[in-house]
């Protein structure tokens, strides 16, 4: 079995950068993903395994930090590139399985490489638009402790990534850049994002604007959705970014993860949110901005979810790819659908 992990994957998230592909990682210890590939590794069915990587930080390290044993196919640089990703895939061959932690960028760095290995996709990176990805790491552990145990049977799903840059800037491209085999599971959120009208949006902000507490601040995420109740309060900020508001006015916008934490510590917080369509995500994607410290100190209770009808039409459930060590997650969560409308959802975690 073949492993490695994209050390520089979701490190954009928190800085709110919407992306991680013009970033570098110049401090190892800051590095997200590999902090999932550890929790990963640690916790699957490793008996009578023998894992391929490459040397250094994509590989080699973490397996002697854990004291696993290993054959190194190719030497990484640090800090990793595409290239090296493409280097490591060239130098397999006949494997049962490819195991990766990324996001978007690595798997379109892995399609590129046109090797056509099942691969298992541990979702670590910012964007996450592919449908190839399990709920979170820790349903990515049980589909790899399955696979092990019985044979696979297979499927070919989407991989999509963006342009950063213009998402930078509030646009919003998408573009496909080929099929990756991967095994077919009902841990994967195999329907990619999706773009819904906006017929019952209008209601929706009306109903939230209506009811705004004056002495309550509100930290209203990305998306159409959200952003329409900004926009009907005569606000303009990044369709992508978190704002805060207080008495109908801003007062930060587009901030990252340190300033949404340290403007909402012990203050009276609702937090406005909408779910990414097509695939069901609430926290964890499209908005990593919100860390678990930050829901924590909000609390469930505190979220108001909305979505238009068009959205949720084809949802069963709705998803949390978040560290939720401490953090309390309900079993299903209301959604805000129109003018004090509201739908009931299960959450999976």
């Amino acid at each position: 079995m073949a492993f490695f992990v994209n050390p520089l994957a979701g490190y954009g998230g928190e800085s709110n950068n919407k992306g991680s592909d013009n970033l570098r990682l110049d401090n190892i210890n800051n590095s997200v993903s590999l902090k999932i590939a550890e929790y990963f590794l640690k916790n699957i069915n490793r008996n009578n395994i023998k894992f391929i990587v490459p040397g250094g930080y994509m590989g080699s390290c973490l397996m002697d930090k854990l004291k696993i044993e290993y054959t190194v196919s190719y030497k990484s640089n640090f800090p990793s590139t595409k290239y090296d990703t493409v280097n490591f895939l060239d130098s397999l061959n006949n494997i049962d399985l490819l195991c990766f932690v990324g996001g978007d960028g690595t798997a379109r760095d892995i399609i590129s490489s046109k090797k056509g290995f099942v691969t298992l996709a541990i979702p670590a990176g910012v964007k996450m638009y592919s449908s190839i990805f399990p709920i979170n790491v820790d349903h990515a552990i049980k589909l790899f402790n399955r696979l092990i145990n019985n044979n696979m049977e297979t499927e070919y799903n989407d991989v999509y990534d963006i342009d950063e840059s213009k998402f930078r800037s509030g646009i919003l491209d998408v573009k496909f850049y080929g099929k990756m085999r991967i095994p077919v599971s009902g841990d994967i959120v195999n329907v990619s994002k999706a773009e819904y009208g906006n017929q019952s949006v209008y209601d929706i902000s009306e109903y939230i604007i209506d009811n705004m507490d004056s002495e309550t601040y509100y930290l209203i995420g990305p998306g159409t959705t959200c952003k329409n109740i900004e926009e009907n309060l005569g606000l303009k900020t990044n369709i992508l970014g978190f704002d805060l508001i207080k008495d109908k006015k801003l007062l930060l916008s587009d901030m990252n993860e340190s300033d949404i934490y340290n403007n909402i510590i012990n203050k009276k917080v609702k937090l406005i949110i909408t779910i990414i369509g097509g695939q069901g995500f609430i926290l964890g994607r499209g908005n990593k901005q919100l860390s678990s410290r930050i829901v924590e100190n909000i609390g469930f209770e505190n979220i108001i979810l909305i979505a238009t009808h068009e959205k949720l039409m084809e949802l069963k459930n709705l998803y949390v790819d978040i560290k939720h060590d401490d953090l309390k997650i309900p079993e299903y969560i209301r959604i805000l659908t129109g003018y004090n409308i509201y739908k009931i959802m299960k959450l999976i975690y």
